[in-house]
């Protein structure tokens, strides 16, 4: 089986996704650590508090161990992963434009940020590696009498690793996502 390497931006991707996990971990348990401490020393009606932030720190837990499968995702491959990636970018573009209403310069950044995301998970050789070119199973022998046969038109040429056709401008097979020598 043919593995096509992790590019570096989704190894930096995984990387952020694990890095936000690691900071919902600790924000939730520093609630449930609060929560005991509201527990422990107020009394009387505000004494419900303690579960509302606890609870609340159990959730943050939650979206952490979701952001640590998400890294995963993205480290080992997994289709759902890009999926997934993708629309936590689309709804940041969404909430970023409609931020904007406060013309904060930080929420500009995070939306050129999640614009450049969708961009890249685009790109050939980054959808290549979630497997969304599959390189063909014929044998390269199969393919070799076809390539000397047929030319498409454009004066294309042939992917040196799957033996699809490939325009002359492209520098990254659109069937298996390889670059083109």
């Amino acid at each position: 089986m043919l593995t096509v390497p992790r590019p570096l931006g989704i190894t930096l991707l995984a990387l952020l996704h694990l890095l936000q996990a690691v900071i919902f971990f600790v924000v939730g348990v520093g609630l449930i650590v609060l929560g005991a401490f509201i527990g422990h020393r107020l009394f009387g009606a505000v004494r419900f508090l303690h579960g509302v932030v606890a609870l609340i720190g159990v959730v943050v837990i939650v979206i952490g161990l979701l952001y640590l499968g998400l890294a995963w995702g993205l480290w080992t491959g997994k289709g759902w992963a890009w999926i997934l990636s993708l629309v936590l970018a689309f709804l940041g573009i969404i909430v970023s434009i409609i931020s904007l209403v406060g013309r904060s310069f930080g929420t500009l950044i995070v939306l050129i940020l999640d614009a450049i995301i969708v961009f890249y998970l685009f790109r050939p050789n980054v959808r290549a590696f979630f497997g969304e070119y599959k390189p063909t199973t014929a044998p390269p022998a199969l393919i070799q009498p076809v390539q000397s046969t047929i030319q498409p038109a454009g004066g294309a040429r042939f992917c040196s690793n799957c033996g699809a056709p490939v325009q002359l401008n492209e520098k990254f097979c659109s069937h298996c996502g390889r670059p083109i020598s």
